[in-house]
C-alpha cells in the first residue's frame, strides 16, 4: 500500500513538471510568433517607406503652389506670373528660397531683401498637404481604407489603383485651398468645381469600369435616366440664362453678411480718405423681396427636375424610347459619364433646393451659391452616395464652431463650404464601412415603399 502511494505522487510530480514544460514551450512559441509578425509588419513598412517620402515630398511641392491659389486666385491674379515674390518689396524669390517648408525656415520667416515677415500660413499649408498626401498612401495601400472595391476584401494597390488615387488627392488639394479661401474672406471660387466637375466626368467615362474601386457606373436604367435628363435639362437652363431669357436673381448683389458690410464700410471709409468716389453697397431687402429675388432660382431648377423626371418615367413605362435607353446602357463608358453626372446633380441640387426652401422660410439668405458648386464639382469625381452622406454629415463637423460663434461673437454667418470639405475629404476614406452599416436599413425602407407602392389601391 505504502509503495503505491508513492508511486502514485511520484507519477503526479512528473505530469506537473511536463505540464510547465508545455507551458512554457507554448510561451516561448508566442513570444516567437509576435517577433516574426512584427518582424513582417516592419519590413512591409520599409517596403512602403520610400513611397510615403516620395508622397510627402511631392505633397509639400503640391502645397506651395497651392499658397499660390490661396493668394491669388480671389484677388483676380495670374497663377503662372508674375513668378514668386516677395508680397511686400515684391522682390523675385531666389529658387533655394523657394523650396517648400525648408525656404521658410532658413530666412526665419523673414524676406531676404527687405526683412520683412512672411506669414506663417504658407509652411503650415506645405506641411499640411505634404502629411495629407503621406497619409491617403498610407491609409489606401498599407490600411485598405479608401473606396469601395467590387469584391469584399480586395485590397488597393498602387500599381492598379493609382489613377483614382491620383483623383482623389487632386480633390483633396482643391478642398484644402478652397476651404482657406473660404475662411478668409467667406468665397467659394466656383469656376474650381466647375473644372472638377469636367474633369470628374471625363475621368469616369474614360477610365471608370465596374471592376475599379471608386467606380460611378451606373447599373440601373432608371439611375441613368435620372442623370441625362438632368444633365440635359442643366445645359437648357444654362444656354437660356445666358441668352438673357432666365432671370437673374438679386441682379443688384445678394444682402451683405455682417463681414462682407464690416469691409464695404472700410472700403467706403478708404475710398472717402483718399477723396475717390466710394463704392455703392448693394440693396438693402426686405424678406419679402429676399422670398421673390430666391422664387427666380427655382425656375432655373424646374428643366433638370421636369427632364429627369420625364426620362426616368419613358423608361419605367417600357416605351420604346426607353427600351433603346437602356440598350445603350451597356456601353462602360456611358454608364461611368452618367454616374458621374448623378453624383454633380444631387450635389448641386440638395444644396441649391435647401437655399432655396431655408431663404423662404426665414426670409434671408441661408446659404451660398458657392457650397452648391463645391457639392456639385466633389459629386462629379465622388458619386452620389457619398455626396449626399456629405450633406447630412457636414453640420456635424460644424456644430461645435457655430454654437461657439453664435453664443460669443456678433458675427451670425459662419462659412460652411470648409465643413462640407472636411465631411468629403471623411468619407473619401471611411464610406464604404458606413455604406455596409445603412445598407440594410436602406434595402428595408426601399421595400416598403415598393410594397405600399404596389398595395396602394
Amino acid at each position: 500500500m505504502w509503495c503505491i502511494c508513492v508511486a502514485g505522487e511520484l507519477a503526479r510530480c512528473i505530469r506537473r513538471k511536463d505540464g510547465e514544460q508545455t507551458r512554457r514551450l507554448h510561451e516561448e512559441i508566442d513570444l516567437l510568433s509576435k517577433i516574426a509578425r512584427l518582424a513582417l509588419r516592419i519590413s512591409r513598412t520599409m517596403n512602403h517607406l520610400p513611397y510615403i517620402i516620395w508622397f510627402f515630398v511631392l505633397g509639400s511641392c503640391i502645397g506651395s503652389f497651392l499658397n499660390v491659389v490661396i493668394w491669388r486666385l480671389p484677388r483676380e491674379m495670374s497663377l503662372v506670373s508674375p513668378g514668386s515674390h516677395c508680397p511686400k518689396c515684391e522682390r523675385p524669390l531666389a529658387w533655394y528660397d523657394n523650396i517648400p517648408i525648408l525656404g521658410w525656415i532658413k530666412l526665419l520667416g523673414r524676406c531676404r531683401y527687405c526683412g520683412q515677415p512672411i506669414s506663417i500660413i504658407y509652411p503650415i499649408v506645405e506641411t499640411a498637404t505634404a502629411c495629407l498626401f503621406a497619409l491617403f498612401y498610407v491609409l489606401f495601400f498599407m490600411y485598405n481604407v479608401g473606396p469601395c472595391g467590387p469584391m469584399a476584401g480586395e485590397r488597393l494597390s498602387l500599381v492598379q489603383d493609382w489613377p483614382i488615387f491620383s483623383l482623389y488627392l487632386y480633390v483633396l488639394c482643391a478642398l484644402l485651398a478652397s476651404s482657406l479661401i473660404d475662411l478668409e474672406s467667406f468665397t467659394i471660387i466656383s469656376r474650381m468645381f466647375y473644372w472638377m466637375a469636367g474633369i470628374g466626368i471625363v475621368f469616369h467615362a474614360v477610365v471608370d469600369n465596374d471592376a475599379m474601386p471608386g467606380s460611378l457606373s451606373v447599373i440601373h436604367p432608371a439611375a441613368a435616366a435620372l442623370a441625362a435628363g438632368g444633365g440635359v435639362g442643366l445645359i437648357l437652363s444654362v444656354g437660356l440664362y445666358v441668352l438673357g431669357v432666365m432671370p437673374q436673381s438679386f441682379p443688384l448683389g445678394e444682402p451683405l453678411m455682417e463681414i462682407d458690410r464690416e469691409e464695404w464700410e472700410k472700403e467706403i471709409a478708404r475710398a472717402k480718405s483718399r477723396g475717390e468716389k466710394p463704392p455703392e453697397l448693394p440693396p438693402n431687402y426686405t424678406r419679402g423681396q429676399i422670398r421673390a429675388e430666391i422664387s427666380k432660382e427655382m425656375l432655373f431648377l424646374l428643366p433638370p427636375l421636369i427632364l429627369a423626371g420625364a426620362w426616368v418615367w419613358l423608361t419605367i413605362l417600357g416605351h420604346p424610347a426607353g427600351q433603346w435607353w437602356t440598350g445603350l446602357m451597356a456601353h462602360a463608358w456611358l454608364r461611368g459619364a452618367l454616374g458621374s453626372v448623378l453624383g454633380a446633380l444631387i450635389g448641386g441640387g440638395l444644396i441649391w433646393l435647401t437655399r432655396i426652401a431655408g431663404t423662404l422660410g426665414f426670409g434671408r439668405i441661408s446659404m451660398g451659391l458657392g457650397d452648391a458648386d463645391l457639392l456639385f464639382g466633389v459629386g462629379a469625381v465622388l458619386g452620389c452616395g457619398r455626396i449626399v452622406l456629405t450633406f447630412f454629415i457636414a453640420p456635424f463637423f460644424g456644430l461645435a464652431v457655430a454654437i461657439y460663434m453664435i453664443l460669443t461673437s456678433k458675427r451670425r454667418e459662419i462659412p460652411y463650404g470648409p465643413y462640407l470639405s472636411l465631411a468629403a475629404a471623411f468619407l473619401m476614406l471611411f464610406y464604404c464601412p458606413i455604406a455596409d452599416h445603412l445598407r440594410p436599413g436602406m434595402i428595408g425602407f426601399m421595400q416598403a415603399l415598393r410594397d405600399s407602392w404596389a398595395n396602394h389601391p
